[in-house]
């Protein structure tokens, strides 16, 4: 069987390719590692979360890097999040101060939600399927709200496993 060249696998130009071809494990390295940053900053996926998406991440690309690369790549940023956290002594990240928040809306009768659905559509989607008919309304923000920098982190690796994605825009919604 022949091997086929990057404009047959995936429909591209042949300056695309020559593109392609430039791309090195490096790079994909480099994106796996800000990637990693990204979300372990948001302070809502567990370390299984970012290492799961981050390898994907790194078999989508032309190029893979070798075996245990985008674990110990994925592994550092996780160790550097734990490290910045010990050095705020004392002050309460943005996603505990977010959790307590939306406990208290949750007790108030408005379904409350952090990290629902990819996007905002999908998290309103989930939002009004799971908030049921005796929610007062519904707050949530979906995954990719804070995977942007912040002027300092917010995050909190040490979190609880029970998030599995991290947030985007901030979205609310009531009931008329």
């Amino acid at each position: 069987m022949s091997e086929q060249t990057a404009e047959q696998v995936y429909g591209l130009t042949s300056e695309e390719a020559d593109v392609l071809d430039e791309i090195t494990a490096d790079d994909v390295l480099a994106d796996v590692r800000s990637a990693a940053r990204a979300m372990t900053r948001g302070g809502f996926a567990t370390f299984d979360d970012v290492l799961s998406r981050c390898l994907e991440l790194a078999a989508l690309a032309a190029v893979t890097p070798r075996a245990g690369t985008v674990e110990r790549v994925v592994r550092q940023e996780w160790e550097a999040g734990l490290a910045a956290q010990r050095a705020w002594a004392g002050e309460e990240g943005d996603d505990r101060r977010l959790d307590a928040a939306f406990a208290e809306l949750q007790a108030e009768g408005v379904f409350a939600r952090a990290s629902l659905g990819d996007c905002v559509e999908c998290g309103e989607r989930e939002a009004r399927a799971l908030a049921g008919a005796s929610a007062r309304g519904w707050v949530f923000f979906p995954a990719g709200a804070v995977e942007t920098p912040a002027p300092r982190p917010t995050w909190s690796p040490t979190r609880s496993a029970s998030r599995s994605r991290p947030p985007s825009r901030a979205s609310t919604t009531s009931r008329p």
